[in-house]
């Protein structure tokens, strides 16, 4: 950290309030607006200043001289022509710019469905080559949709925080308000809640059926691979690198979905408290008319006792009567209680059982040697498939059998070789459906060979 030029620069890089934060703002303000020009003079940049401190009732906003050197690191230079002028600088623009972009998100008036569909869809006329796929979802060329879908979840975050501060609002003022007009004021903010929710399931629809439109492509370019591998081998490396590529794009996109399901996880919980501000709604209602009822009551028990006298009102039954709540103390004792020690713990000496510990190590030992003797065979068919270039597999299992193997160990050596094809991407696994039976076995297979 403290090698690290963000620490040393902060303070240059974003100023605080006080010490010309507010003062690039009202500058860009205007200059948008047209007040000022690109290219302002002290006496303007002063003028901004005076407004800053009448307008927050701010004493302590420092003058231009004790201001300037620090904002000429970042935010404004000097016009090179006219010495006396400023302007703002790009990175100042920027920032002023983000930070407007976040509190004035345009995505928040704009339905996520919509976005999903106009940015992921998958027109099948468009779309027929791993090229095409390339440049409409590519990594470069997708970076635009990803960030508007990102800058979308972040405006319907902030909207349904700004949604659950005034339905919090809206509870915390409750009592100074009647029951129509506190309904009414809930009911447009929880609105906003019941649409949200609702664009939010038709965006999860339109992007589950986005993923399942691409990994229906890159299943046809696997199987076109397939295809070209058996009866077109001069066009095996070009429909490996098109199905390379389509499955790389749908792994970054599928990354990045999931990244959107977990932000629309905790959208979907803002809107989940939302719905708890209901319930607490209904028992505020709920509490209210009790109260109400209880004085109405207390009105008719009064209205019961009362007579009226030459001295004014009195009570002939002492109301209103006072009695102290009281409760008996209950002492509660256990019945029963065991005062034997605990009995002391007794170790069992297990007697050795030989006959159950030889054939245990006895079976060990097999398993073992079965082991040493599928790791040789596989080994020995490495050497064959890397000198010869190709491996049958019926032969190799015919000849593990007839050299006095278990059918289970040919098996297995044969599931070892398929996975070792499977994890090398130069050998390519041919099968015939030709079916081939091994010598004394009730077994047949497909003729199958691995070659490079």
């Amino acid at each position: 950290m403290i090698k690290n030029p963000i620490y040393d620069n902060y303070d240059l890089l974003l100023p605080s309030k006080h010490d010309g934060g507010y003062l690039i703002v009202a500058l860009y303000d205007r200059i948008k607006a047209g007040e000022i020009g690109e290219y302002f003079t002290q006496r303007e940049v002063n003028e901004v200043l005076r407004d800053i401190s009448l307008a927050f009732d701010l004493e302590n906003v420092r003058n231009w001289n004790n201001i300037k050197e620090k904002l000429f690191h970042y935010y404004l230079r000097n016009d090179p022509d006219d010495p006396g002028k400023y302007y703002l600088t790009d990175y100042a623009q920027q920032v002023v710019e983000m930070i407007k972009g976040r509190l004035e998100n345009p995505f928040k008036s704009h339905p996520l469905k919509k976005s999903f569909e106009e940015s992921f869809t998958i027109r099948y006329i468009d779309i027929k080559t791993a090229d095409e796929l390339q440049r409409k979802f590519g990594r470069l060329f997708i970076q635009g949709p990803k960030k508007v879908i990102t800058d979308h979840l972040e405006a319907l975050d902030d909207e349904l925080r700004e949604a659950y501060a005034e339905l919090r609002n809206i509870l915390q003022h409750g009592n100074e308000k009647t029951a129509t007009v506190l309904v009414k004021e809930f009911a447009l903010v929880f609105r906003k809640f019941g649409d949200r929710a609702e664009d939010i399931t038709g965006a999860i629809i339109s992007k589950d059926i986005f993923l399942a439109q691409l990994q229906d492509f890159v299943n046809v370019l696997y199987r076109q691979m397939e295809e070209d591998g058996l009866h077109d081998a001069s066009n095996i490396a070009k429909s490996k690198a098109d199905w390379e590529s389509a499955r790389e794009i749908y792994t970054d996109l599928r990354d990045f979905f999931d990244s959107v399901d977990r932000k629309i996880q905790v959208i979907r919980r803002r809107i989940n408290h939302g719905s708890g501000k209901l319930t607490e709604l209904q028992e505020q209602f709920s509490a209210r008319a009790h109260f109400r009822l209880q004085i109405k009551r207390l009105h008719d028990l009064a209205l019961q006792g009362a007579v009226y006298a030459e001295e004014g009102i009195s009570f002939t039954n002492g109301f209103p009567l006072k009695q102290l709540v009281c409760e008996p103390v209950r002492i509660r004792y256990p019945k029963y209680h065991d005062f034997m020690p605990p009995l002391p713990n007794i170790v069992l000496e297990l007697v050795r059982n030989e006959n159950y510990e030889f054939a245990t190590k006895a079976a060990i030992w097999q398993d073992i040697n079965r082991q040493e003797i599928i790791n040789q065979w596989v080994e020995n068919a490495k050497t064959i498939l890397e000198r010869d270039g190709q491996l049958s597999i019926d032969g190799m299992m015919d000849t593990a059998v007839k050299e006095g193997l278990d059918l289970s160990i040919a098996y297995q050596i044969a599931s070892r070789m398929t996975a070792h094809c499977s994890e090398n991407k130069n050998l390519m696994v041919d099968i015939v459906q030709r079916v081939i039976t091994v010598q004394d076995y009730n077994l047949s297979l497909w003729k199958t060979t691995i070659r490079k």
